[in-house]
């Protein structure tokens, strides 16, 4: 059922026509001029307009469509008792929808009704997946030119099954970016499985990609299937690929080539249907004319690059971004002004990373009852300032503070086997950020 305005001189047919179509459900609004009906137009855009084209003084087909339509794209039938080929032509090429001889026959009507508010009802449903489409950021943040490219070439690639490599510096996002892919593609119903390139060896790598049978080497006590495999019908994220080992690389593009694998110990062949996306920080084409990666695995990788903006490169999306990440751990807390001032002045060699562990670990340290996360604070904990904010009674903040950072350093440098980059890494911060914490709190 729908709104639609009747637009007749005729005061039998606004009372007969009206009330046929109020008896099958609809809403109707009657105007006797075009002037009356561009006001009720106006006050209530309706689904469809039924215009009546012989009204005196005549109106032309033309002028009549515009003047009623062009408000919002509502589909026009046009009604006339001057039924031709030129003035159905005429109509046509005004814009009506369609076109409706007097006297009316009411099958015909109903009809032409039902059809015109089948086609309203679908555009707007369009134009509200669209708006939804457009407003959602696909948990990629940002105001910025740059990161609105980057959603749009998301957007348009999601669908597709075009391997994907995005390229950009450590911390600015490049897993979301895959998410992002996968959720707009016909595989967001499968799993997304990401690996880490780098953190194993070539041996386990191929274990932990292909899978293993029982046997195939000490400790295999029983049948293991890869990440590949469990992939099936969805997305494997190759994060960090750089980093791959030459002896996988071969394998990897085996796989990339005909989507078949053999586990570790195994002679049968397995096929998975898996779209990959892979991300790297390093400059993978210098590194094929280096001969560290291989040429042809590369151009199997870049079906279409996508790159992360450094934050150096979108500062205007900062505060935003601190705000959003401050409202997700502490929804009570907000960014004071000199706050929101020091972080977009602050260079981030962590990018987006480091901004959100400092931010959370201000919310995290901030003081019982504080409605805001000031600058002091935040100078702190990112390692900027020597002392601990002057808000901190009697140094009880500057000893949580110096707790908590301890247990984390430790954390880090243990689960990285003591690799003081790859402990900066994980923490988002630089190796030299790293070593400064370290000495700070006595850890060297």
């Amino acid at each position: 059922m729908g709104h639609i305005l009747l637009v007749d001189d005729e005061p039998a047919f606004q009372r007969l026509g009206g009330a046929w179509l109020r008896g099958l459900g609809h809403t109707v609004t009657v105007a006797g001029s075009a002037d009356e009906a561009t006001v009720r137009f106006a006050e209530t855009p309706p689904d469809m307009v039924l215009l009546d084209l012989s009204m005196p003084p005549r109106m032309d087909p033309l002028a009549g469509i515009e003047l009623i339509g062009g408000f919002v794209p509502v589909p026009v039938v046009v009604l006339t008792g001057h039924a031709g080929h030129e003035m159905a032509l005429r109509a046509t090429e005004a814009g009506a929808w369609d076109f409706i001889a007097k006297p009316i026959d009411p099958n015909m009507l109903r009809f032409v009704v039902d059809r015109c508010l089948r086609k309203t009802a679908l555009e707007r449903e369009v134009r509200t997946l669209r708006e939804r489409t457009a407003a959602d950021d696909m948990g990629l943040a940002g105001r910025s030119p740059a990161m609105g490219r980057l959603r749009e070439m998301v957007r348009r690639l999601g669908p597709t099954s075009v391997s994907v490599l995005v390229l950009g510096p450590t911390g600015t996002g490049k897993e979301l970016v895959a998410r992002a892919l996968h959720a707009c593609s016909p595989r967001s119903a499968g799993p997304f499985v990401p690996i880490h390139c780098g953190a194993l060896p070539a041996e386990l790598l191929e274990s932990e990609l292909f899978g293993h049978l029982k046997g195939s080497f000490s400790g295999a006590h029983r049948d293991q299937p890869g990440l590949v495999e469990a992939a099936n019908r969805g997305t494997l994220f190759l994060d960090e690929v750089g980093e791959m080992p030459p002896a996988m690389q071969v394998k990897l593009l085996r796989f990339l080539q005909d989507a078949t694998f053999l586990p570790v110990g195994g002679r049968v062949t397995k096929r998975a249907d898996v779209r990959v996306a892979a991300a790297t920080h390093r400059d993978l084409e210098a590194m094929v004319a280096e001969g560290g990666f291989r040429e042809d695995l590369f151009y199997r990788l870049k079906g279409m690059v996508l790159r992360t903006p450094a934050l150096a490169e979108r500062t205007d999306d900062i505060p935003l971004l601190a705000a959003l990440f401050l409202r997700r751990s502490a929804p009570g807390l907000n960014l004071a002004a000199d706050a929101a001032a020091w972080l977009t002045q602050r260079t981030w060699p962590g990018n987006v990373r480091e901004l959100r562990a400092v931010v959370e670990a201000a919310a995290a340290l901030a003081e019982p009852g504080s409605a805001v996360v000031d600058s002091g604070l935040l100078r702190f904990v990112s390692g900027d300032a020597e002392d601990a904010p002057a808000a901190a009674p009697n140094g009880s903040l500057a000893g949580v503070i110096a707790d908590v950072e301890t247990r984390m350093l430790r954390e880090a440098l243990a689960a990285a086997g003591g690799n003081q980059s790859e402990a900066a890494r994980v923490l988002g911060v630089s190796r030299v950020g790293l070593i400064k914490k370290m000495t700070r709190l006595g850890l060297r």
